[in-house]
């Protein structure tokens, strides 16, 4: 935990007290220690440099397994693709000069595909998840001024109340067991005058390879456990894709695969340029992610627009991204 971060984000709320300190180009980081809450007096760890308020085991689980297993695959640093940076700022709009020296809450980080694209903005980045994956994010990115890592439950954020000038949760909401309570806490964390820019699945109606499959299985991959799993997909996948992708070629075809109970998360056109490997390895990733979640709540547009208008945002726009439904809002 980076000290200067503390005092600037967490100081007002919780007393430090550090056991082990590591200094690098003169800034000082908590290996391990702990935070009490001022008002509660509840004792808060920080351990490899990152506060914990939550157990390791807890619903998110799969998540954590996920990136340990996958490491950095979406990570633009390591494709040279920028995939997640054309991601991020064709989707909330925001400009990169924008974020320099502001306060990001980046919930549902993961394995930090999106947290090196805000650091590397210059802005404070405080990213959380609730699942292990926060350390392999750590692991990924390692220790920087401008960093704050949490593991934490992003709906009980508490200190963050009223703090951040972006709030920014991508491929989360549908996985938490309340969507729409989750969206209503995501808005209490940004300032006034603040801005989210928040994604959920959609509901769909036609068929659809990204949809049918999964929806078909889940309710018995979900109870699954993750390495038989996994071992299942990476069996199937590499023989199945090939059928997969000529069948992809064409809408009728698209329909097709959305009617087969076969799911495959195969990534072909859209400007990847993958090469064949690559979007196994995808493949393989991206079908894990839609099988295994404890929780998966797709959203219609016109609910999300009502969950929009509820939390009475100074101003919103919801539109179909790359994920399916986005919401960017001000507060």
């Amino acid at each position: 935990m980076n000290v200067n971060l503390y005092n600037k984000i967490l100081k007002s709320r919780f007393e430090l007290c550090q056991d082990e300190v590591t200094q690098i180009d003169g800034e000082r980081y908590v290996k391990t220690g702990f935070l009490v809450d001022k008002k509660s007096g509840r004792k808060v760890t920080i351990r490899n440099y990152i506060i914990r308020f939550v157990d390791e085991k807890n619903y998110s689980e799969s998540f954590g397994y996920q990136w340990s297993t996958f490491r950095n695959l979406q990570h633009d640093s390591k494709n040279h693709k920028k995939i997640s940076e054309k991601r991020v700022f064709l989707n909330s709009k925001w400009k990169k000069k924008e974020l320099e020296g502001k306060i990001v809450l980046e919930c549902g980080s993961g394995n930090g595909r999106f947290t090196e694209i805000f650091y590397s903005t210059g802005a404070t980045v405080i990213a959380v998840d609730m699942s292990v994956a926060i350390d392999v994010n750590k692991e990924n990115l390692g220790l920087h001024p401008n960093v704050l890592y949490i593991q934490d439950d992003i709906t009980k954020l508490y200190y963050m109340k009223n703090k951040a000038d972006y709030v920014f949760c991508y491929g989360v909401l549908q996985h938490t067991p309340h969507p729409r309570k989750t969206l209503h806490r995501l808005h209490q964390y940004a300032k006034s005058g603040g801005k989210l820019s928040v994604d959920v699945y959609e509901k769909m109606r036609r068929p659809s390879p990204f949809y049918g499959p999964k929806y078909f299985w889940r309710p018995i991959t979900k109870k699954m456990d993750n390495d038989k799993l996994l071992s299942i997909l990476k069996w199937y996948i590499p023989k199945y894709i090939g059928f997969d992708t000529r069948l992809r070629q064409s809408e009728l075809g698209k329909c097709i695969l959305g009617l087969i109970p076969i799911p495959c998360w195969n990534y072909f056109g859209g400007g990847l340029d993958y090469t064949d490997e690559q979007r196994i390895q995808h493949a393989i990733m991206d079908t894990f992610d839609a099988l295994s979640p404890a929780y998966d709540y797709p959203c219609s547009e016109k609910e999300f627009k009502r969950w929009a208008i509820a939390e009475m945002f100074e101003e919103y726009t919801v539109f179909h991204g790359a994920n399916g439904l986005v919401m960017n809002a001000v507060k």
